[in-house]
C-alpha cells in the first residue's frame, strides 16, 4: 500500500468515532502502516484491525480491511462493499463504530478499482461471485456467527449487497444506501439515455479503475446508442429487482435509503422495487442527490440514515429490541422544512391525486392549469432539440446542494416561451402538499418518427423565482409522423410543500443536458388537448 494511503488510513482510524468519542487504533495499525507515525494502543481498544487480501473469483485478489472485536466470539458481521471509484477505507469511521459494539467488520474494494484485481464488471456475475468469496474468507478467518452476516454499501456497493443476498443464503440482512432496483430504468428510463449519469460513471471509471473488455463494449454501445436489446439484457442481469423472488422467498430484511433528486438512480424505480419486497423492509427518503445524505456519516458525523442503518443491523443481526421493526416502513424528509414524515406503504405515501387540465396557451405563451377542461381544442408546437433555458442542472451537484438548503432555481421570465410549453396554476390559497410521483397524461403529435419531451414541475413565487420540484424525460422512438398519440409520463417522486401564494408551473421542452435526446433536425412535436397533470397529495 502506498505510504500516503497508509498515513491517511492511520489518521482516519485515529479519528474514527464510536458514539461520538474518539477511539485509538489497535496495534495492527502500527504494523499495517509501518512508514506512518505509529500510534500506541490503549487497554480500552475494543478491536483489532488489519489490512487483508481476499481471493476473488477467477483467480484475482480483492483488497480489504477487517475489524475483529477482542471479546470472545462468535460475533455478528457487517461486510461493506466499496462505492464506484472508491476503495475499502471509505467506511473506516462507520466500521470502527460497528466494531466498538461487537461486530466483525470487513470492507473490500470491488474488482477493477485500485488494488483489487480484475476488470470492472458493473455489479455483474463476477462481482456477485466475489461477494460469496468474501463471505467464505470471513467464515474461514474470523470468529463470525455464520447466521448473522449483513451486507452494506453506498451506491455501487448497495446494489452488490442486494444481488449477493439474492444468490447467497448466508446473508441475513442488507443495508442499501442510494441504490437501484432496476438498472435499466436508472440509465434508460422511458427509452431515454441518461447521458449525464453515464458520462460521470464512465469517465470516473476510466480515471480510477479498469474496465473489463465486456464492460468496455457495453459502454461503447451505450454511448453510440446501439445494440439496445443487448444493453437492456445486460442491465436486467444487474438489477436486484430481477432476483426479487429470491429475496422475498427468504424474507431478507432490506433497508434502503435514497434521495428525491437522484440523478443516478431515480426514486421511482426504487419505490417500485421497495413496494414489491415482501420481507422486513424500510425506506428512508431524503432531500438532495446521490449519496449526499450519507456523506457526513462516512466522516463519523451523526446522520439520520446511518443511525437507522445501525438500528437495522442491531435488530436483525444482534437481536436488539430497538423498535425499528415496528415503526412505519417509510420515513420521508420534506422539502424545505426537513420534517420527517412516516408512512405505512408506498400507496399511503402517495395518497390521492388531484387532476388539473392543461388549457390553451395565451398569446404570451403560457396556459392555465385548472380543474376545468378546455372548451376548445388547442396545440402548442415545440421545435425538437431546442433548450428553453430550463434544465435539471449538473448531475449530483445541482440537486445535491438541496441537501444544504440551496434550491435548484431559475428566474422563470428568462425561459423561452417560443421554445417551451408553460402552464401554471393561479396563486395557491393554501399550502399544496406533494407526496409521490406527479403524473402527466399528454396528447402529442410529432412530425418525425422520433422525438424527446422533457417535463419539469416548478414552485414559483410572486417574483417569478422557480424552484425545481421534479422532472423527467420521455422519448418517442416509433411514432407515426403527423398522428396524435397519448403519452403517460411519471415524473420522479418528491415530498414537497408549495407555500400559499406561490404557483405551480409545468414546463415542457425538448432538450436537457443530462439526457440524450431523439431529436430529428427541423422536426417539431405538438402538445395538444386533451392533456393533464395529476398531483399526488399524500
Amino acid at each position: 500500500m502506498p505510504s500516503r494511503r497508509r498515513a491517511a488510513v492511520a489518521i482516519v482510524l485515529a479519528g474514527a468515532a464510536a458514539g461520538g468519542s474518539l477511539v485509538t487504533p489497535p496495534p495492527a495499525v502500527a504494523h499495517a502502516t509501518a512508514d506512518a507515525a505509529p500510534t500506541a494502543p490503549t487497554a480500552k481498544a475494543a478491536y483489532d484491525y488489519r489490512e487483508v487480501s481476499i481471493p476473488g473469483t477467477g483467480g484475482i485478489t480483492l483488497d480489504g480491511n477487517v475489524f475483529v472485536p477482542r471479546t470472545p466470539g462468535p460475533h455478528p458481521a457487517v461486510v461493506f462493499i466499496s462505492s464506484w471509484g472508491l476503495e475499502d477505507h471509505e467506511y473506516i469511521a462507520q466500521a470502527a463504530r460497528f466494531a466498538e459494539k461487537g461486530y466483525i467488520v470487513l470492507s473490500y474494494t470491488a474488482r477493477g478499482f485500485f488494488n483489487s484485481g480484475g476488470g470492472i464488471d458493473v455489479a455483474g456475475p463476477d462481482d456477485v461471485a466475489d461477494g460469496s468469496k468474501v463471505i467464505d474468507w470471513l467464515v474461514a478467518h474470523t470468529p463470525v456467527d455464520r447466521s448473522k452476516i449483513g451486507l452494506a454499501g453506498i451506491s455501487y456497493g448497495s446494489g452488490f449487497g442486494q444481488l449477493i443476498a439474492a444468490h447467497d443464503e448466508r446473508v441475513a440482512a442488507v443495508v442499501a444506501m442510494d441504490t437501484w432496483g432496476d438498472l435499466v430504468e436508472s440509465l434508460y428510463a422511458n427509452e431515454t439515455r441518461h447521458m449525464g449519469a453515464f458520462t460521470l460513471l464512465a469517465g470516473s471509471g476510466l480515471l480510477l479503475g479498469r474496465f473489463s473488455p465486456s464492460t468496455r463494449t457495453i459502454l461503447e454501445d451505450f454511448a453510440a446508442n446501439r445494440n439496445v436489446p443487448k444493453l437492456i439484457e445486460w442491465g436486467r442481469v444487474r438489477s436486484p429487482g430481477t432476483y426479487r423472488p429470491r429475496l422475498n422467498a427468504r424474507k431478507v430484511p432490506i433497508f434502503i435509503s435514497n434521495a428525491y433528486g437522484e440523478t443516478l438512480f431515480g426514486p421511482n424505480q426504487v419505490l417500485v422495487h421497495f413496494d414489491r419486497l415482501t420481507g422486513p423492509k424500510r425506506l428512508d427518503l431524503s432531500v438532495g442527490d446521490h449519496a449526499m445524505a450519507h456523506a457526513t456519516g462516512l466522516l463519523g458525523v451523526d446522520s439520520r440514515t446511518w443511525n437507522d442503518a445501525h438500528r437495522w443491523f442491531d435488530h436483525y443481526l444482534r437481536g436488539q429490541d430497538n423498535g425499528i421493526d415496528r415503526e412505519p416502513p417509510i420515513a420521508a424528509e420534506v422539502h424545505w422544512s426537513r420534517k420527517v414524515e412516516t408512512y405505512r406503504d408506498v400507496a399511503d405515501f402517495t395518497g390521492s391525486y388531484e387532476r388539473l387540465a392543461l388549457n390553451v396557451p395565451s398569446a404570451k405563451g403560457e396556459g392555465a392549469l385548472g380543474r376545468a377542461m378546455p372548451t376548445a381544442a388547442w396545440g402548442k408546437t415545440l421545435r425538437s432539440g431546442q433548450d428553453s433555458g430550463a434544465n435539471a442542472g449538473v448531475v449530483i451537484l445541482s440537486a445535491g446542494l438541496q441537501t444544504f438548503g440551496i434550491p435548484n432555481q431559475l428566474q422563470t421570465r428568462w425561459i423561452s416561451r417560443s421554445t417551451a410549453g408553460i402552464w401554471s396554476t393561479a396563486p395557491l390559497k393554501a399550502t399544496k402538499r406533494l407526496r409521490g410521483a406527479p403524473m402527466l397524461d399528454l396528447t402529442v403529435k410529432p412530425s418525425a418518427r422520433t422525438a424527446t419531451l422533457v417535463s419539469y414541475l416548478y414552485d414559483v413565487d410572486a417574483h417569478g423565482n422557480g424552484r425545481l420540484i421534479t422532472h423527467e424525460a420521455h422519448s418517442l422512438l416509433r411514432a407515426a409522423p403527423g398522428k396524435a398519440v397519448r403519452v403517460p409520463i411519471r415524473l420522479q417522486a418528491t415530498s414537497f410543500d408549495v407555500p400559499a401564494g406561490h404557483r405551480l408551473m409545468l414546463l415542457i421542452d425538448t432538450k436537457d443536458p443530462i439526457y440524450g435526446d431523439a431529436t430529428v433536425p427541423g422536426a417539431t412535436i405538438t402538445v395538444q388537448s386533451p392533456s393533464a397533470v395529476s398531483l399526488p397529495l399524500g
